[in-house]
This record gives structure tokens, sequence and C-alpha cells, in this order.
């Protein structure tokens, strides 16, 4: 491939959410990059306006998420022909589904994928669905030229659980635009605590365990609030946590805000005082890099994903069981200097570890590498 032609990729999902924002943000800071992007994907507003506003090409095709296999040799179909017009240079697919089909078609067409995980789709399920889910991981193998993890547990799944070679994977960790104007708080406000959370509700997120901490919490401060930013997309748990919420008494105290609450993330995270993410697994949560961004003392799980970000007593508190997170907000609460000390270092983290800047010009290099072969 000569040194001077254009790199043409093309990003394959059939999600949104995380994985959205991972696509947006190559698309905005990779402008300067010799790199043209186009999305296959089924239909989402905010993509669509994306595409339009950078010059996109945007090809939607539709893709079921669950087991439905009519629909996905539809969509296999649909995959093969739209690549075959546009002939790629490389083919970035991403999550389960969509990783699945997109991976199968640039083999297919003769051309060299990169497949993102954005954390492991088997790790949602139990039983027989997670075995499922887990033999077509290990059937796409032979379908797999590349892997790049966001995160070095998801590296280590890939390697350990599905037996990827060490040389096809490599990690580039997500990444944000650090914002340099935050300033960060040494305390809290004695008379209000509001302790949120960004996630769907889904298995994966457990927001049941984030209201049973919440009703922890509101026993030692009664004047905290609670919420999580995330309901309306894939709400799998809606009812459950809606009666937990009302079975003890929280309905005052805890609030639900769909995705389009805010139009802006960040501006939900503003409200905070501490942020909760009690997950089973994730990818490298975007929400949490932008929580510690923000100068929000950052309270997580020890799963994939968080622990790749959270060190305990370091940047933030990483817990194992309820007892643990209710500590961890009455140190957060209670120790100033300890939390001055854990924000502070989180936000040099994003700085350093987490920087849009530094991925971006890794991956450009990533892209041709793989392309040529390397």
């Amino acid at each position: 491939m000569p040194n001077n032609k254009t790199i043409k990729v093309i990003h394959i999902t059939q999600t949104f959410g995380g994985v959205y924002t991972y696509i947006r943000q190559i698309v905005e800071y990779g402008k300067s990059l010799d790199i043209q992007f186009e999305i296959v994907a089924p239909y989402d507003q905010e993509c669509d306006t994306l595409c339009k506003d950078h010059q996109i090409s945007y090809h939607v095709i539709d893709m079921q998420r669950g087991f439905a296999p009519l629909s996905d040799i539809s969509a296999l179909i649909k995959i093969i022909k739209t690549l075959k017009k546009i002939k790629p240079d490389l083919v970035h697919v991403h999550s389960a589904k969509a990783g699945f089909l997109g991976r199968i078609a640039a083999k297919y067409i003769g051309v060299k994928s990169i497949y993102t995980p954005h954390g492991m789709s088997y790790l949602s399920f139990t039983g027989l669905k997670r075995m499922s889910f887990f033999l077509l991981e290990v059937f796409a193998k032979k379908y797999t030229d590349f892997v790049l993890a966001c995160s070095q547990s998801e590296k280590l799944r890939c390697k350990y659980e599905l037996g990827i070679p060490d040389r096809k994977i490599t990690v580039l960790n997500n990444a944000i635009p650090p914002d340099l104007q935050v300033s960060i708080s040494s305390g809290v406000n004695n008379f209000k605590l509001h302790i949120g959370g960004i996630a769907r509700l889904t298995y994966q997120k457990d927001p049941l365990l984030f209201v049973e901490i919440a009703h922890e919490v509101s026993f030692l401060y009664p004047y905290a609030t609670f919420s999580i930013l995330g309901s309306g997309l894939h709400d799998h748990l809606k009812k459950e946590v809606e009666a937990k919420i009302k079975e003890y008494h929280l309905i005052d105290k805890f609030k639900l805000y769909q995705w389009s609450s805010f139009e802006n993330p960040r501006d939900y995270l503003k409200t905070l005082d501490i942020f909760l993410m009690p997950s089973v697994f994730e990818g490298l949560p975007f929400s949490l890099l932008e929580a510690m961004d923000q100068g929000i003392l950052c309270i997580t799980s020890k799963c994939d994903g968080c622990n790749d970000v959270i060190n305990n007593l370091e940047n933030g508190f990483s817990c194992m069981e309820k007892k643990d997170y209710v500590e961890a907000i009455i140190k957060s609460i209670k120790e100033n200097q300890l939390r001055y000390l854990l924000l502070q270092n989180a936000k040099n983290d994003i700085i350093t570890k987490y920087n849009i800047s530094h991925f971006i010009v890794n991956l450009q290099m990533l892209y041709t590498e793989v392309i040529k072969g390397k």
C-alpha cells in the first residue's frame, strides 16, 4: 500500500451507547488523519447526525441483539454486499453481534478486520445462554485477524478464555479529551449528597445493587439523594429496580433519568458528589473516565474494565460487597484529605493514561500495521 494512499476504514456495530462514543471520538479526533471513515450500523439519530456533520457515509443495516438466525443471515448478506461496494482497506467491528457478522463478511471478501469486544458478551449471561455466546466467540476465532482490546482485562479474556494468540491482540485503553478547566474540590457539602451513575438498567450494570447501597446510605445520611442516568435503553430490569426503590421507601430520593434527560452526560455528572458503578463487567467505561475527569469521586466494583482503571485508595474506591461500597462512601465524606488525593490522582490518570490525543496516534499506527500485515 503506497504511503500517500488514504486508508478507507469501515466501522460496523449493532449497538450504540459506549460503542457510539468510541466511534464518535475516532471520527471527531481523527479528522487530521489520512483516513476515510464509513459506518455500517442500524439507524440511530445521533449517529446519523454525526455522519452528516463530518460528511461520512452511513450504511443502515438492521442487526438484532439477541439470537435471531434468519435476521442474522439477512444482515450478513447485506454487510457482504455493502463491503464489496465500498471496497475498504480495513474493517473495524465492534461488540458481539456486529463483531461476529462483520468478521465473517470481511474474511469472505478478503479484507482484514480488527475486532473490539467492548466487554465480552457472554459475561452478561449464565448457564446455557452463556455457553452459547461463549462458543460463538470461540467459533469466530478463525475469522479474527486482530483484536484491539479496550482494557487489559479484555485482552486477558481473549487470550486465556478464547485462546486467541497473544500476537493477534493489543490494548488501547479507551480515552477521552481531558477537561483542563475542572477544579478539584476538597470536601462534600454537609447538607447535600448526590450519588449517581450512568448505566442501562440491565444485569451487566447491576442497578439492583445500586438501590441496595442507596438504602443503606440513606439511613446514615438522610439528606442523600440518588439517581441513575440511562433509563429508556434496554430496560431489562426497570420494573425490578422501580419495585425495590418503592420497597425501600426511596421514591422521593431516587430518580431514574432517561438517556435524553441531559443534553450532555457531563451536565449530569456535574450534579454528582459521588459516581457509583457496581457493574458485573465492563469493557472500559467512558462514563467512569468522564466522572474522573470532572473531579467526581468514583466508587466501582472490582470487575473487568473498572478494575483496569480504579486502584483502591489510589484514585478511587474499588469494592467487592455491599458493605465495601457503604464504607467507601463514608470514607469519601469524612476524610477530606484522602478524597482530595484520590481526585488529584484520578485527574492525572486521565491526562496521562486515557488521553484521546495519545489514543488516536496509536490507533492510526495500528490500522496501518494491520493493513500491511505486520
